[in-house]
């Protein structure tokens, strides 16, 4: 019966222990995101987007499975910089960022248009024919609208809120809009019932806009280049594209 007993703790003295070293491992990697359509957002308690689905692509083809956590984008960075498990995603990779992580993608390389509405029979195609307009809809705030001004265009028409950009522009209270990727556009333009033909590209692009996994400088290279190659993967087996058309047609 001692016998029994003595066998029965150790075999629960290394269960105990494995139990701990499993759940290191299944928090080893912590993947975070900010809310921001389409790429990461919530849908009621649910967190999706395309990035979301890529990433999770990512993780089926590893055979890993870890939960992705929603936080402000402050609060992100400031894991991502202090905490050595960390994936941040989808994070822009610029040449101040480029040596405070490593890096997996990208993610998303698409780029950032100038959009006018489906009958407008100017044609754009520099920088000079934008500056030519009444008004252009842009951000209230942040990297797109500096970079706009930086182009010294003037005759601005600034709003917080993406759906009130494309409702002037659809009303013809502004010429041109500028402020998303080609899948924000399809998102946005759902979100307010627009038809998703009734704005369309000009040839005049502001910037590119690739989108990374921003990675703790921590985590092993080993884990960096697994995830890497997993993310290749998926963009060559075509899941990727799936995922892609999936938001460009507004199937989200």
């Amino acid at each position: 019966m001692r016998g029994k007993i003595l066998i029965l703790f150790f075999v629960s003295i290394i269960s105990t222990f494995s139990n701990v070293l499993n759940a290191g491992d299944s928090h080893e990697l912590q993947l975070i995101t900010e809310e921001w359509a389409p790429y990461n957002y919530l849908d009621g308690k649910k967190i999706s987007g395309f990035s979301v689905e890529v990433v999770r692509a990512v993780m089926e083809e590893l055979g890993d499975d870890y939960p992705v956590q929603v936080y402000p984008a402050a609060r992100g960075i400031l894991m991502l910089d202090n905490m050595p498990n960390i994936m941040n995603f989808s994070i822009f990779r610029t040449p101040e960022r480029e040596s405070k992580y490593k890096w997996i993608g990208p993610l998303s390389d698409d780029a950032v248009f100038f959009y006018k509405r489906k009958y407008e029979p100017r044609i754009f195609s520099s920088i000079n024919d934008i500056k030519s307009v009444n008004a252009v809809s842009v951000p209230a705030s942040g990297v797109i609208l500096s970079y706009v001004e930086k182009q010294g265009i003037t005759r601005l028409t600034k709003s917080q809120k993406k759906e009130h950009q494309l409702t002037l522009l659809l009303k013809g209270r502004v010429d041109l809009f500028i402020g998303v990727t080609p899948l924000g556009l399809s998102y946005y333009l759902k979100k307010i019932n627009a038809p998703a033909d009734s704005v369309v590209k000009t040839q005049v692009k502001l910037l590119r806009f690739p989108l990374y996994i921003a990675c703790s400088k921590e985590i092993p290279d080993s884990v960096i280049d697994k995830w890497q190659s997993a993310l290749n993967k998926v963009k060559s087996s075509g899941r990727y594209q799936q995922i892609y058309n999936k938001y460009l047609l507004n199937r989200h």
